[in-house]
């Protein structure tokens, strides 16, 4: 059986996750609830559960408050949450599950079976990147799933983006590549406006990696790894804007 945790201050909520749990997941057995950062402490020390249910604003602090008291985390966090901008954009940054409230059944159930006997030897690195995104309200390194595993990728890094499908290439600073299972569109929802452009519909840079544009054959982006990705016509105008304000003065 996999042992959850529930921990959420609102008395419904946890009601209603009990009620999820209880019905979908026949595979899970609730090892307890808590309220607050203080109680979900002694609660996780006493009870040592697979994984817990956290929800992010607790009465006393929030989920990160609790988190940040275990070093060595041994157990999975399924964090549950209103709509909260940045907390959402951090988990996909740093591949970590989250459930939306009002929690979707088939969500949960999903996310359960995923829950395994011991958390994945990456996965404290993965927490530590999101606290500390937390602390700075910064998205400064993305997690990305490849086949030989998870790699840890500084935003800075990233050259360009280049789509295939339903798959997407990262090509970084030091000629690295990393292929992800996920469409381009994935990472052009979550990636800085500010800092990636859409420079064809295969093609998603840094703008801080352009070297040069070029005319030849309707124009080309040089990008300091070497690669010369083509300019879409209807993108053209809006390229040119993006990079005069950005390197005005």
């Amino acid at each position: 059986m996999k042992r959850i945790a529930i921990i959420d201050d609102e008395p419904d909520a946890r009601q209603a996750l009990r009620t999820l749990l209880t019905t979908l997941c026949p595979a899970a057995t609730i090892c307890g609830e808590a309220d607050s950062v203080a109680s979900a402490f002694v609660l996780l020390r006493q009870t040592q559960p697979q994984a817990i249910l956290l929800d992010i604003d607790l009465g006393d602090g929030t989920g990160f408050d609790l988190l940040d008291q275990f070093p060595q985390l041994p157990f999975q966090v399924i964090f549950t949450t209103a709509h909260d901008e940045f907390s959402l954009k951090a988990f996909r940054y740093h591949a970590l599950d989250y459930l939306l409230k009002p929690i979707h059944p088939g969500e949960l159930a999903e996310t359960i079976d995923r829950v395994r006997e011991a958390p994945p030897a990456d996965y404290p690195t993965r927490i530590s990147n999101l606290l500390e995104s937390t602390r700075t309200r910064q998205l400064n390194k993305l997690t990305l799933t490849t086949q030989q595993g998870m790699v840890f990728v500084h935003i800075d890094q990233i050259v360009h983006l280049e789509s295939d499908g339903s798959y997407t290439s990262f090509h970084l600073l030091n000629n690295d590549r990393h292929v992800i299972s996920h469409p381009l569109k994935a990472f052009e929802d979550i990636l800085p406006a500010d800092d990636f452009f859409k420079l064809h519909q295969s093609h998603l840079i840094n703008l801080a990696h352009v070297k040069a544009v070029l005319r030849e054959d309707g124009g080309y982006a040089l990008m300091e790894d070497g690669s010369k990705l083509p300019i879409a016509r209807r993108r053209r105008e809006a390229f040119m804007e993006v990079l005069r304000e950005r390197f005005r003065g």
